[in-house]
């Protein structure tokens, strides 16, 4: 007698107690960590392990250095008192981008979803967070950014990007009451050089004056841009006025020992010369109504000095915020 093996059809394998949640889950790259309330680890998925590198077993005794906690990220905060098995069943949960540690030191960025489970009484007894590697997107959003943030000829940053930092910075400066250093450079008689070598000079030009100041102001908080066709702009955050001066006067010397040639400026004996001004403003005291504008105009006023007596110099300036104007 012909003996007939029970076989489930596809639509019965499609029924949910029969479907195989664990084999899914392997195939999933989104990353799931199911969490007790004490931080326990009771499940870790295979994409956990893909994503952050160790083991199941070592990536549970990880989970509470797991997070990258930045100043005020509240989310990666949250997530991290989640994983060392520190939050109560009341806590908010993290919906948001974080950083998270990697076996290899590499920061990976994720998109990070949180559930509460509760049993059939309602009472909570799990966390379930969920992981999405998103590093390359925002490595093409960090290219996209650089893109609008520099400048195509010289590789600086863009005047958008500089009124951005100065406003970043001139904000900090009020609140910590630290010195603030504005340079401006100005080529002087560049359209003549232009008019007379042609645009392929002017560009060498500029592109051999950017590299000058990008070696002058190395700090990783300083901001150095090209901020118009032949004038460049460096910000230089807690900075007092004798580094000022100092960075000044080296830059002025500097871009005429390039030895770039310019035959119809005078001021440079043929060479590229510029005019530099520097405005330090000195917040020790300070009011609601001061304003980057206040450095800002104050560093192109000097550079329009520089310029009216002749070019190939220095002007300086210091701006005592909170005082009234004489």
């Amino acid at each position: 007698m012909e003996m007939k093996e029970d076989i489930l059809s596809g639509t019965d394998l499609l029924r949910p107690q029969n479907i195989d949640f664990e084999t899914l889950l392997k195939l999933s790259d989104n990353a799931l960590f199911l969490l007790a309330m004490d931080g326990t680890a009771a499940y870790i998925s295979p994409a956990a392990e893909r994503m952050f590198g160790w083991s199941a077993e070592k990536l549970a005794a990880q989970l509470g250095e797991l997070v990258y906690v930045e100043a005020g990220n509240q989310d990666a905060v949250q997530l991290h008192t989640i994983l060392s098995g520190a939050a109560s069943a009341d806590a908010s949960l993290p919906q948001s981008d974080v950083q998270l540690r990697s076996a290899s030191g590499r920061l990976v960025w994720a998109e990070v979803t949180t559930h509460l489970l509760r049993d059939p009484m309602r009472h909570p007894y799990a966390f379930a967070v969920y992981f999405q590697n998103i590093s390359r997107r925002k490595e093409l959003e960090y290219q996209v950014e650089t893109a609008t943030q520099t400048d195509a000829l010289t590789g600086l940053f863009n005047r958008r990007a500089f009124e951005e930092g100065l406003k970043r910075e001139w904000s900090i400066a009020l609140r910590e009451k630290t010195h603030t250093s504005l340079i401006k450079v100005s080529l002087d008689r560049f359209e003549a050089l232009e008019d007379h070598l042609g645009q392929g000079a002017a560009r060498e030009c500029l592109t051999r004056v950017a590299g000058t100041l990008q070696d002058t102001a190395r700090r990783p908080a300083d901001i150095v841009a090209r901020t118009a066709s032949s004038e460049f702009s460096i910000l230089l955050p807690r900075t007092h006025e004798l580094g000022s001066e100092t960075i000044s006067a080296y830059i002025q010397v500097a871009i005429q020992d390039l030895g770039i040639l310019n035959p119809e400026n005078s001021a440079g004996n043929g060479l590229v010369t510029a005019s530099v001004g520097a405005a330090c403003a000195v917040a020790d005291k300070t009011v609601a109504s001061d304003s980057p504008e206040i450095l800002l105009s104050a560093a192109e006023e000097c550079v329009f000095e520089a310029r009216r007596e002749g070019g190939n110099r220095v002007k300086t300036v210091i701006k005592h915020l909170g005082q009234p104007a004489v």
